[in-house]
């Protein structure tokens, strides 16, 4: 089409310089009409003073070039209105190639589509220039329409692709490729509709392929065919790779379909920038599949539906907190998703970014329920190892170690906060581990408050307990333990009659 294009507007230019030409010898032989009725005028007047015939003859000379100056400007008219109808008829021929491949047009990848709607955008902007303003604008408000169509196409495609990684997905950490890193980066720091589309195009070229799940749209990383293209899998697979994304100094493990949001999140923002008439349609469309990662994977993992879909035999506390990790990444970025989109959506559009903000209280939302569940997690295997306490041997003075229970019941505690350090950032750590010890002190002393503890031997062994738990906290990396958050065991003890004086 670009191709057609330039051919296009060659012509058109060439008809619009004949008809300039045109235009400069009518004036000039118009100039040169009314230059000489003016000669023959005055020569004219001076024949009547002699005569007293000059007023008739100056008469007939004016009203012959007034006649010649109509001529004049009828023929610019009508070749004015000739280059109109050739500029209107190669609108419409473009236009009927357009529509009759639009079911192609609305499936094809980002890169295309954008190259097609520039292409188009500046054929229709040329002729304007050459034209004027022209009365159709079949070819303008067909591409618009157009752009509608691929956008929700675009959004579609999307959608399927999201649930299907969603359904696949094992909730394990990958690393993360460079250049998914460098679109995070695009968007922490955005630029106008001209920057974005250089920095998008850059990034683009060796950006690794969204997973294909079904429909014909992809990212502009992933438009390349041929050998092209498979010098760009190549490339990408030995592409530099990083443990982690980074936003705004935080660290961040993921999965990866988290990459392919962050790669479709990319692709709606280039979108806004290429066609910023839709930037309303466009901005709904990210929010919907922002919600839909929010609310899937909060069914998959914290719903465990994640067991059917992908076969996982059971939740982990990993599992947890990798989808922890994904939302608190995804609410931290929308902000700057908000920042880039004002910067490419018209003015009068700015206000509906508002809709955005409600993903960051979902996101956070999330984030604050998923570290609900691990504190609830420690609670179940407290409550698991706590059940057959009265059948402890509480009166048996030989045993000296903690208890078996208590044994397994810190072992499990070490590996959870094992994994939970190695995946969360201090920040979401520290309190989620200060709740866990409150929690478990305060699910002990429930426990211990059912049994008869009534000799010196039996508190003894509790004391030793609540001594190698308290110790046991102190020791597991990561884990600041204050004596107000075990204060509860403490006065526990303190109420026993054996520790009644201590």
């Amino acid at each position: 089409m670009k191709r057609m294009y330039m051919v296009l507007t060659l012509i058109l230019k060439r008809c619009a310089n004949v008809h300039s030409l045109l235009c400069a010898v009518l004036r000039a032989q118009d100039e040169e009409d009314a230059a000489g009725s003016v000669h023959d005028t005055d020569s004219g007047m001076s024949a009547g003073d002699i005569s007293g015939g000059g007023m008739s003859a100056g008469a007939s000379a004016w009203g012959g070039g007034n006649t010649q100056k109509s001529v004049c400007d009828k023929l610019q008219v009508v070749s004015q209105e000739i280059l109109d109808t050739i500029c209107d008829t190669a609108h419409q021929r473009c236009w009927r190639l357009i529509a009759v491949r639009e079911r192609l047009t609305v499936q094809c990848s980002l890169r295309d589509f954008a190259a097609l709607f520039d292409a188009t955008v500046e054929f229709v902007a040329t002729t304007e220039k050459l034209c004027g303003p022209l009365k159709m604008q079949q070819l303008r408000s067909g591409l618009l329409s157009q752009a509608k169509g691929f956008v929700e196409a675009l959004h579609t495609g999307n959608c399927g692709k999201l649930n299907t990684l969603l359904d696949h997905e094992r909730w394990s950490q990958i690393e993360v490729p460079m250049e998914i890193q460098q679109m995070v980066n695009t968007c922490v720091r955005p630029g106008g509709a001209s920057t974005w589309r250089a920095a998008l195009a850059a990034v683009a070229v060796a950006a690794p392929p969204v997973p294909a799940s079904g429909g014909a749209h992809s990212s502009p990383s992933s438009a390349g065919g041929g050998e092209a293209g498979s010098s760009q899998r190549s490339s990408t697979a030995s592409s530099k790779v990083m443990p982690h994304l980074s936003l705004d100094g935080q660290k961040y493990h993921v999965v990866g379909v988290l990459t392919a949001v962050v790669q479709m999140t990319t692709d709606y923002l280039w979108s806004v920038a290429q066609l910023p008439a839709l930037g309303a349609d466009i901005v709904q469309r990210l929010r919907e599949l922002l919600s839909l990662f929010n609310t899937r994977s909060c069914h998959l993992v914290l719903g465990a539906r994640a067991m059917h879909a992908a076969g996982l035999k059971t939740i982990t506390a990993k599992h947890l907190a990798l989808a922890a990790q994904c939302a608190a990444f995804l609410g931290s970025l929308v902000p700057h998703l908000k920042a880039s989109l004002k910067r490419l959506v018209p003015e009068r559009q700015v206000q509906l970014l508002d809709l955005l903000d409600a993903l960051v209280s979902d996101f956070q939302t999330h984030e604050e329920e998923i570290y609900r569940k691990l504190v609830g997690i420690m609670k179940e295997r407290l409550d698991f190892y706590c059940a057959r306490l009265a059948q402890e041997p509480w009166n048996d003075a030989s045993k000296e170690a903690a208890s078996a229970y208590m044994r397994g019941l810190t072992k499990e505690l070490e590996a959870l906060v094992r994994v939970l350090a190695a995946t969360l950032p201090t920040s979401a750590l520290q309190p989620i581990l200060t709740k866990i010890a409150q929690t478990g002190a305060k699910r002990l002393v429930e426990h211990y408050s059912q049994l008869p503890l009534t000799t010196s031997v039996s508190q003894h062994r509790i004391h030793q307990d609540i001594t190698f738990f308290t110790n046991a906290l102190s020791t597991f990396e990561g884990m600041v333990v204050t004596q107000e958050d075990v204060a509860v065991l403490n006065n526990f003890c303190s109420n026993l009659s054996s520790f009644r004086e201590k």
